[in-house]
């Protein structure tokens, strides 16, 4: 038997100024994603693309990710292997 993960998460629109999306520039790309019984992430579109630069982008938020599974998979392997990583 195959164990299962389940991951749900909630991507919420906050940047509509009254407007909605009836123009490019009316609105804002911020957003808040949230996960269950953890901190909010405050979301915005990559500033290129008219985002708030102080909040998380889709695109760090990826490559954080693929970096962070990235060093992971080489601390099991060094863990099965006998490999004391320290920092």
């Amino acid at each position: 038997m195959q164990d299962q993960h389940v991951y749900s998460v909630k991507v919420e629109w906050t940047g509509n100024q009254g407007t909605g999306t009836d123009h490019y520039r009316s609105y804002k790309r911020d957003h808040t994603i949230s996960m269950n019984g953890k901190p909010d992430l405050l979301g915005s579109a990559d500033p290129t693309f008219r985002g708030d630069r102080t909040r998380h982008d889709p695109e760090e938020l990826l490559v954080s990710a693929l970096s962070a599974c990235h060093m992971m998979s080489y601390l099991h392997v060094y863990a099965i292997n006998g490999i004391v990583v320290i920092a």
